[in-house]
């Protein structure tokens, strides 16, 4: 079969936004949620507000690049034996990748403990649901968007490299920024190396399959799945 390609990048108007939006998603969001909440009486439950933090990112995904993910979901139907593969071949990479590095994190620093985890199974104990619906559907396409749309993909054609690193890099980063006071230099070392085998499959799993889709498929999979684990 001949080799499929990525799709088109962002538009120059969907990169400006997307950029604009994710500076404001990761500086100003989090703390204006917590403001509002608390001048409500009653206010939500930190699961109900983490739900909507998801939520207000997922929609504000489709609304900037919904060209972007049209084109894209254009090309799973063009191309599905290489959209299915990616997905696959990536899932099969992601869980060598990670059991791997699990062992190793566990012979380095036992009891090791992931804090972004430990938060998401606190809050799922209070709404579970809620929990499942913003982990599996609503946050994959939020940072699949960003992390491999906008940034890998705009750095794609200049250096594929580049465009591995800097998004693997971006995408823990965004996991343990929260967290960095809790966490030892050690375990911070941890902490961002159990985030890079998915970001490097992830956007393996986007060059593979020629579409934004296939790393969103992935990272559900990989969201559901932990989140079964989690107690």
């Amino acid at each position: 079969m001949k080799k499929t390609s990525l799709c088109q990048a962002p538009s120059q108007k969907e990169t400006r936004n997307g950029f604009l939006y994710l500076a404001f998603e990761l500086l100003f969001l989090p703390s204006l949620l917590r403001w509002c909440n608390g001048q409500c009486s009653p206010g939500l439950s930190l699961a109900e507000l983490n739900f909507l933090y998801y939520l207000l990112n997922f929609l504000a995904v489709l609304l900037i690049f919904h060209g972007f993910l049209g084109e894209n979901l254009t090309q799973v139907t063009r191309h599905p034996a290489y959209f299915c593969q990616a997905v696959i071949l990536g899932l099969a990479a992601y869980y060598a990748c990670f059991y791997a590095l699990d062992f190793l994190m566990d012979f380095i620093t036992p009891g090791f403990s992931n804090y972004n985890d430990g938060a998401i199974a606190e809050m799922s104990r209070g709404n579970r649901f809620l929990m499942l619906t913003g982990t599996v559907l609503l946050v994959p396409v939020a940072e699949e968007s960003f992390f491999r749309g906008l940034i890998f993909r705009n750095l794609y054609g200049k250096s594929r490299w580049a465009a591995y690193l800097v998004s693997m890099v971006a995408f823990a980063a965004i996991h343990i920024l929260g967290y960095i006071g809790l966490y030892s230099p050690l375990e911070l070392i941890m902490a961002i190396l159990q985030y890079l085998p998915a970001g490097l499959c992830l956007g393996w799993a986007y060059q593979k399959g020629g579409t934004i889709f296939a790393p969103i498929l992935m990272h559900a999979c990989i969201n559901y799945l932990s989140f079964q684990r989690l107690r």
